[in-house]
């Protein structure tokens, strides 16, 4: 008898155990998945300004009005320029869905130069140009449908340019030089990538025409004398800070 109630209360108090070691056993606990981050928005509305630098070469067309060229005398003839500049620039676009509107100004010290062979033969005359600084103030048209800008320029340009006449190779040893502010014009393209919060990075290519400009070796006699046009090409690469006045900064 006793056997038999020993069991039976063994019987229960194993069925009481069960159900409060189930109820230890804690759950696991239920995480939501994280929402998806919001995609960047970019915009180029706003002021920005940058700085810039890079390489430039062209051709000075050297044209003596006085004579033509004859056997060892070339007054009249084209040389090579080339060299560096960096400045800075600043401007303010307008974004209409993918088209961003533009306008902006730079500025560059430059030492773009470059001579001709000689004028006189045997005596080492020759002309000289350097241009010495320029600028432009032009629009801009791009297309962009997140963070690449690629656009086209045009507008006016200007460049503080020199030419001179040395007479190298025998007394006076004398020098005809001419500075001279030129206004003319440009037309250029680049690409633009914001790769940071305000930052953008850009490549540009431009060309330059600055008309012509003129030496003048007797006030006398308005036809001694050189008439030089100019043109460049220049590449330059720079960095540019978005202030976003006018519209919402992006989103990264």
């Amino acid at each position: 008898m006793n056997k038999i109630l020993f069991g039976a209360i063994s019987a229960m108090a194993l069925g009481l155990s069960a159900p409060a070691g189930a109820a230890d056993i804690a759950a696991r606990p239920y995480t939501k998945a994280p929402a998806p981050a919001p995609a960047p928005i970019y915009t180029w509305t706003g002021f920005y300004a940058g700085i810039q630098g890079g390489g430039g070469w062209g051709q000075t067309d050297a044209t003596f009005v006085g004579a033509p060229n004859a056997l060892g005398f070339l007054g009249s003839q084209t040389y090579d320029t080339s060299g560096g500049f960096v400045g800075g620039v600043v401007g303010y676009n307008w974004q209409s869905g993918p088209i961003v509107f533009g306008i902006e100004g730079d500025y560059h010290w430059a030492d773009i130069n470059g001579r001709s062979a000689e004028i006189n033969a045997g005596l080492g005359d020759t002309y000289f140009t350097r241009l010495r600084s320029f600028g432009d103030i032009k629009g801009r048209i791009g297309y962009s449908t997140g963070p690449a800008l690629w656009f086209i320029s045009g507008g006016a340009a200007v460049g503080d340019i020199n030419h001179r006449y040395d007479a190298a190779a025998a007394p006076p040893f004398i020098s005809f030089s001419q500075n001279d502010t030129r206004w003319g014009w440009t037309v250029g393209a680049g690409a633009e990538y914001m790769f940071a919060p305000n930052w953008s990075a850009k490549v540009e290519y431009n060309y330059i025409d600055l008309g012509k400009s003129t030496i003048s070796f007797d006030p006398l006699d308005p036809t001694n004398r050189t008439e030089f046009k100019d043109t460049i090409h220049t590449v330059k690469a720079g960095v540019n800070y978005h202030f976003n006045w006018g519209g919402s900064v992006p989103n990264y």
